[in-house]
């Protein structure tokens, strides 16, 4: 058993044993760390617990001292499990005896700088205790956060916003002491944070006048005398500990070993914008063996009188140097070569070297750079500063990291290839156990970063982020932080996929400060490149996705401690991690001056509250006692006028950690340090800060947006209150938060989700007009980005809609669904309504409900021009269970409103309605064919063929294509597949048939090696059927590999044109059907091709294509209609081959029922002119005939608005009367008026003199 489990199973109840096992506890702690048995540790942190509850109070401030000597020893180990305890310390805030209080301010302030803890993490943790019943507990809260504010400022901005209004409110606490220590405190705070925080609390009106102006003055005075000035994270050795024991006879007392200090280290004024929170190094006493002893970090954190170097000392170090004036050209070189000549000899003494490296950088501060030749002299200093970052003396490397920093301040992008051949080495001194060398180099490549803004340097980061050490791996993050923070938006864009590499690396790495400046990375990529930040989001896995949303897990990775709140739903977390920590929040033991009654309520109504008692850390205490009306006062016009104020930073948002979360919030500490002031993007530009005054402005928008979110956050707890009107309260403050300017974060968009499904479920009506207007302002704004809600949103206004009984009611559910239809993606609605349908587990509904899916369709459908993709399983399955439910005599009235669906679904794509139509059995097929002839709105003609006939005759061909496509996509399970046999619609499965890479194949996949010996190839069948064979294999990989299906459609075509190709027979049907799918593909590239091989094939297999003419005709008028111009323009010419060499009388059936239909208007011209092609290929007689079928629609064309159908219709009846003569067409041409006729004359005449 460990020593620590003897140990534990010696405690008792009696306080002088409990006081004797400590004192055995603390020798143990001298030599030996704590072990990192999870069972052990839960044990030891419970009995420290149980001694601080205790009511000697010798014993509690023996047990803080356990505390605080364990943190030195085993800080990484002791940390986690002492966060989720620190309730039970902020109790001993309140503690009676002030020498416990003083010691439990002190611990609480000392856990902020251990491992796997951050101030952040115990800001939201000790929060709640600002609103604490005994006061003792809420001057104890404000002191911490006063200590935690001035070692971390700039990390804890954040949370430090999140408590001003509570801080706010205890300036009318009915206790004195408690008013004036959060006076104090806020003065304190204005000194720290700057002018932006009491201007948001003055328009905020957070503070009477009286008071508020009070605080002013004290700030004012404060900043005169210095009082409360801002400070620096402290540079020394912690302080002795202000706790002490009693001592007790007989018993050695312990001391603390001069070695086992933590050392929290002020970080770089240049690193602060780069660099996460401080992680503190440990070290232990020289009696602990050296295999146990915990590794001491040396980053760029670890800066100052430990060894690091700060920027302030570089900066120092610019300037202390000889005096070097520099009159001529001459006089440069001699003493740049002399300088480069001592710095390459070895044998020099170290500090002649150091003279030369400021003789380097003297050589520029006396003018140096006003000579045209300095770009030469600086190429011959490269291998100088080479050797001089290699040298293995600190100073000579310290010395080289300042001349390379100086001269990329000085020259800026002149440095670009003399940084990158520095570059390696510098990074690799980034691990170097020497602090003066490791801080040097990474102050060196900051300098690189912010002022050079090479692209180039960029590899050699993303290189290192895959290094082995992490202090390089670290120290990488946060240049890419650095670089993606001041870089011009031309760089960060042209080299997104290093960023998004680098960042995902990042959340991945074992390294916890690394994780954490890669959520800094994630966060102001946010900020700047929201559609970047999404798909990288998205790419991630959930874990990951955590991290980013603020409920990662703070364990250690060697523990692999993982919270059981990871399985409860985001919104339920934060509350989760509160109680999670303890019984109870109120626990242990009180003074005597509370009221045990009192307690155990406060107690009862902790255990009991939801999150909607804990919003933004407070305790539901404080929720209980405020009326939401006080918390939600003037909401909107805050908003607003927070949204007016940040109209100059990013639409995106960040989502802070919420009390309880283990993760290290997202901060923007950058925007406080010494480098180059910049501002948000808005749209995709990039526009930088120039002045002091934009800077300001700058931050006050940060800190408005801050306030913005606590108000979203309120909005959505009130809206989950039990009150109607805290809820209708909330949902008017959620409609100003959406209405505003500002962009609404993806998580944040999640929660307002969440929240509204609950509130649609319930349908209150006195809340439903509020609702309403809240869903119709989200949807119409952020409609792209809630895509995924479709699926559950629809069903659910269908249903509220269908049974609920008042009119009232019914019509606020209508407005919200008509907001659905009209700002939602048509497509998207359809597939989300029909998978409801089909869903055999919640479709289970009643007929109204039923009834008002079907007309939601309808209506749906109705306003839509046409479908891309109808022939899919959610719609194939939809349409059968929507006749399951006509066939139940109960759903009779189903009857009428499901047949306008299904004539819907065909006037919106009818090829694909109809090849799905082909899957369904025949039964329910010939009842869908009979529904689309009798709802057909088309007008037969004469002959009885209208554009649902046209649709109709291609049926069975259209569905081939989904039959072969299928059964092709079965027989893919490797790369490797078998042609298929046309004949009887199988596949070979031999061996020996199977796909082969020929020797005739170049080394890059394409198949022109095939036609480099056409004479063989066209006498040689095995070499056509390998060909076709991977040929069909390249073409049936839909929206894949789009350069080999384009190269295998080329060889193709070349083939075809040659006339090389004999086995036409077999593979005809094969290669159509695959260019009719291929006329869907997404690259248009891909599109233009097929049409091209199409009309090649149209050329020289006329014959076979008749086969197919109608379904060839359709796809190539649907191509006409793309987007791309280069696939119109090659989808017209192939139309004119089509109707030149196609059967005339199919091609006019088509043609002249899409001319009828109400379709696009740019298949209407198209089909026009292919029209005006297969009239004049008809003699006098043949057209004659066929008359009375071409030339009215042609005419009624003539009246279209369009001038170029107009104009097409005109050059067709041209060529009418051109065969047939104007007697013959004068009956049709009657129905013209005057002008047109005159028009058409004109037309005539001078295409008559044309020709």
């Amino acid at each position: 058993m460990s020593w620590l489990g003897e140990l534990i199973e010696k405690n008792s109840s009696d306080p002088r044993q409990r006081l004797e096992l400590g004192q055995q506890i603390l020798a143990q702690l001298q030599t030996s760390r704590l072990p990192s048995d999870s069972t052990l540790l839960n044990d030891f942190c419970d009995l420290i617990v149980q001694w601080l509850s205790a009511s000697n109070f010798k014993v509690a401030l023996l047990a803080v001292e356990i505390i605080d000597v364990g943190i030195e020893v085993s800080g990484d180990v002791l940390s986690p499990y002492l966060v989720d305890r620190t309730s039970t310390l902020v109790e001993r805030l309140g503690d009676s005896k002030q020498s416990v209080r003083e010691a439990a301010i002190q611990l609480i302030t000392t856990m902020a700088n251990t491992p796997h803890c951050s101030p952040q993490i115990v800001l939201e943790k000790i929060s709640p205790g600002l609103v604490h019943r005994q006061w003792l507990v809420r001057i104890g809260v404000m002191q911490v956060i006063r200590n935690i504010l001035e070692q971390h400022k700039f990390e804890v901005d954040v949370q430090i916003n999140r408590v001003i209004p509570t801080l706010c409110k205890l300036m009318g606490d009915p206790n004195s002491e408690v008013r004036e220590a959060a006076a104090n405190a806020l003065v304190n705070i204005f000194c720290q944070l700057g002018e932006p925080v009491p201007n948001s609390i003055h328009k905020r009106q957070l503070i009477p006048e009286s008071k508020f102006q009070m605080l002013m003055a004290r700030y004012n005075e404060a900043q005169q005398c210095g009082g409360l000035a801002p400070a620096t994270p402290s540079t020394s050795q912690r302080t002795a500990r202000p706790l002490r024991r009693p001592v007790i006879p007989q018993k050695p007392r312990f001391t603390p070993q001069p070695g086992r200090v933590m050392q929290t280290t002020r970080r770089a004024p240049l690193g602060e914008v780069a660099n996460s929170p401080t992680t503190p190094s440990f070290t232990r006493a020289s009696s602990v063996p050296a295999h146990k002893r915990p590794p001491v970090a040396v980053t760029a954190k670890n800066t100052g009188k430990a060894g690091g170097v700060s920027d302030e000392a570089f900066q120092q170090a610019f300037v202390q140097v000889p005096k070097c004036d520099i009159f001529s050209a001459r006089e440069l070189k001699d003493k740049v070569t002399a300088a480069c000549a001592t710095l390459e000899d070895v044998n020099v003494d170290w500090d002649r070297r150091v003279a030369a490296l400021k003789t380097l950088r003297a050589i520029v501060i006396g003018g140096g750079l006003d000579f045209s030749n300095f770009s030469e002299e600086l190429k011959e200093m490269e291998k100088a500063l080479l050797l001089s970052t290699k040298d293995l003396r600190s100073q000579v490397c310290r010395e080289a990291c300042v001349t390379i920093a100086f001269y990329c301040e000085r020259l800026e992008n002149k440095m670009a290839n003399t940084v990158l051949i520095l570059m390696p080495t510098l990074i690799n001194l980034l691990q170097n156990s020497a602090k003066v060398m490791a801080t040097s180099s990474h102050l060196a490549l900051q300098y690189a970063i912010k002022y050079v803004r090479s692209e180039k340097l960029l590899p050699h980061l993303q290189t290192a982020m895959t290094s082995k050490s992490r202090e390089i791996r670290r120290a990488s993050a946060s240049l890419l932080l650095m670089a993606l923070t001041l870089w011009e938006g031309r760089f960060v864009e042209k080299n997104m996929p290093v960023f998004l590499d680098c960042i995902k690396m990042s959340l991945s790495d074992a390294d916890p400060e690394t994780r954490s400046t890669g959520r800094n990375l994630y966060v102001q990529l946010d900020q700047d490149y929201k559609q970047q930040a999404d798909i990288l989001y998205k790419s991630l896995d959930p874990s990951k996705q955590r991290q980013l949303s603020g409920y990662v897990s703070q364990s250690s990775s060697s523990q692999s401690i993982i919270s059981e709140k990871d399985s409860l739903p985001m919104s339920q977390r934060s509350s989760y991690a509160l109680h999670k920590a303890s019984p109870a929040y109120y626990s242990g033991r009180s003074t005597s001056d509370i009221d045990p009654m009192a307690a155990r309520r406060a107690t009862h109504a902790n255990k009991w509250g939801g999150p909607l008692h804990q919003v933004n850390g407070t305790s539901n205490s404080m929720s209980l006692r405020t009326p939401t009306s006080q918390r939600l006062v003037s909401v909107s016009q805050r908003v607003v006028s927070g949204a007016r104020r940040s109209s100059g930073t990013s639409t995106g948002s960040v989502v802070r950690s919420q009390p309880g979360s283990r993760s290290t919030s997202p901060n923007t500490r950058h925007q406080q340090s010494r480098l180059q002031p910049r501002t948000n993007i808005v749209g995709s530009g990039r526009m930088r800060n120039q002045t002091e005054d934009l800077e300001d402005g700058a931050s006050a928008s940060t800190d408005s947006l801050r306030f913005e979110t606590a108000e979203l956050t309120n909005a959505l707890a009130c809206c989950a209150s039990t009150l109607v009107p805290d809820r209708k309260e909330g949902l008017k403050a959620l409609f100003t938060v959406i209405s505003s300017d500002r962009q609404i974060s993806a998580i944040d968009l999640r929660k307002i989700v969440e929240r509204l499904n609950v509130l649609i479920g319930e349908g209150s009506h006195k809340l439903l007009q509020s609702l309403c207007d809240v869903m119709v302002a989200l949807v119409r704004r952020y409609n792209s980005e809630l895509t995924d809600w479709l699926n559950h949103l629809i069903p659910k206004l269908v249903t509220k809609h269908a049974n609920d009984v008042l009119s009232s009611n019914q019509e606020k559910f209508r407005t919200m669904m008509d907001a659905v239809r009209q700002y939602f993606n048509p497509d998207k609605q359809l597939h989300a309504v029909c998978k409801f349908i089909q869903d055999p587990i919640r479709n289970n509904v009643s007929y109204k409900v039923k009834y008002g899916l079907l007309m939601y369709l309808h209506e749906l459908m109705s306003g839509m021009d046409s479908a891309p993709s109808m022939n899919q399983s959610e719609v194939r399955q939809a349409v059968n269970k929507i006749f399951q439910w006509v066939d139940d005599p109960k759903n009779a009235g189903l009857l009428q409103i499901s047949e306008k669906v299904v004539c819907d679904m065909f006037h919106l794509n009818a090829s694909d309605f109809t090849s799905m139509m082909a899957t369904f059995p025949n039964e329910l097929k010939d009842r869908l064919q009979a529904i689309i002839r009798r709802n057909s709105f088309a007008t037969p003609k004469a002959n009885g063929y209208s554009s649902n006939d046209a649709h109709a005759g291609i049926l069975e061909t259209t569905a081939q294509i989904n039959e072969f496509v299928d059964s092709r996509t079965a027989m893919q399970t490797s790369p490797l597949r078998s042609p298929a046999s046309l004949g009887n619609g199988s596949y070979r499965g031999s061996q020996e048939n199977s796909f082969r890479r020929s020797s005739r194949e170049d080394p890059n996949g394409s198949l022109s090696g095939y036609i480099l010996d056409p004479e063989g190839l066209a006498n040689d069948v095995e070499q056509q059927e390998e060909l076709i064979t991977k040929i069909g294999e390249e073409l049936s990989l839909h929206n894949q590999r789009s350069a080999e299906r384009i190269r295998a459609m080329a060889v193709l075509s070349q083939v075809t044109r040659d006339n090389l190709f004999s086995l036409w027979d077999k593979h005809f049907r094969m290669i159509l059907l695959l260019l009719m799918e291929t006329l869907k593909d997404v690259d248009p590239d891909v599109r233009r091709m097929a049409l091209k091989l199409l009309k090649e094939i149209c050329y020289s297999q006329a014959s076979r294509v008749n086969l197919f003419a109608e379904m060839t005709l359709m796809r190539v008028l649907d191509a006409c209609t793309d987007d791309s111009k280069l696939v119109v323009s090659a989808a017209e010419d192939c139309g004119n081959v089509l109707a030149t060499h196609v059967s005339s009388a199919t091609c006019r059936k088509v043609l002249i029922a899409v001319i009828r239909s109400d379709a696009e208007e740019q298949k209407v011209h198209t089909a026009i002119k292919m029209l005006t092609k297969v009239i004049e290929s008809l003699s006098a007689p043949e057209l004659e005939l066929v008359l009375d079928e071409l030339a009215p629609p042609i005419v009624e064309t003539y009246n279209y608005e369009s001038s170029s159908i107009r104009k097409e219709s005109v050059v067709c009846l041209v060529a009418m009367i051109r065969i047939v003569g104007e007697g013959m067409m004068a009956p049709y041409l009657a129905k013209l008026n005057k002008g047109k006729v005159r028009e058409r004359n004109d037309d005539n005449d001078a295409l008559q003199a044309k020709r």
